[in-house]
């Protein structure tokens, strides 16, 4: 299972933002699908999951457990990308 709860990155010292607020929750077997014009946030919401970039705001849940007390290297190697 994957929760964000309204995940943000920005960038520029805070005035762009590349993900505003994001929530979702993908349970586990489901298929999800991010789909979206180029530009509109789908990598970094993607590298947000596995920690290549940290988010701005927000918190972030896999199969329960807070992404960010895990190392960023033994979260990828557990997840992949």
């Amino acid at each position: 299972m994957i929760r964000m709860e309204n995940i943000s990155k920005t960038f520029d010292e805070g005035t762009t933002f590349a993900v505003h607020e994001l929530s979702l929750e993908v349970a586990r077997g489901e298929t999800f699908v991010l789909l979206g014009s180029s530009g509109c946030g789908k990598t970094t919401t993607l590298k947000m999951l596995n920690r290549l970039l940290e988010p701005s705001s927000g918190r972030i849940w896999i199969n329960g457990h807070d992404i960010r007390k895990d190392d960023p290297v033994e979260l990828r190697r557990s997840i992949g990308y």
